[in-house]
């Protein structure tokens, strides 16, 4: 499987370090010159304003509470809960996990 499908978009990776997410990925988008690469980390790039950590679905998985759950649904990824009855979709399953992510954090549900 591409390595594009199973990280989270740049956009998103932008939204969670503004957010005060930990930058500790196993990848990283290095945005250089209007150039931006997908790169493996060799180590803690988080201090560095030019890298976003391209956090993993395996990754996400341990940063969301353990009842949070993600499926395909046609041709949608899903996340959420039942309790708090909030779902969000997007084309990757990476994708629609950061993106619970961000609103648990911007709705102050988790710290992290």
């Amino acid at each position: 499987m591409n390595i594009q499908k199973q990280v989270i978009s740049l956009e998103l990776a932008r939204k969670l370090k503004k957010l005060g997410v930990k930058q500790e990925s196993r990848w990283y988008y290095n945005v250089y010159d209007a150039k931006t690469t997908l790169d493996i980390a060799k180590d803690n790039c988080g201090g560095d304003e030019r890298f976003y950590s391209a956090f993993t679905v395996a990754e996400l998985g341990e940063m969301l509470p353990k009842d949070f759950m993600s499926y395909k649904r046609y041709d949608k990824w899903t996340c959420g809960e039942h309790r708090i009855n909030k779902w969000e979709s997007a084309e990757t399953e990476a994708d629609a996990r950061a993106r619970m992510l961000i609103y648990l954090l911007e709705n102050g549900l988790i710290k992290i």
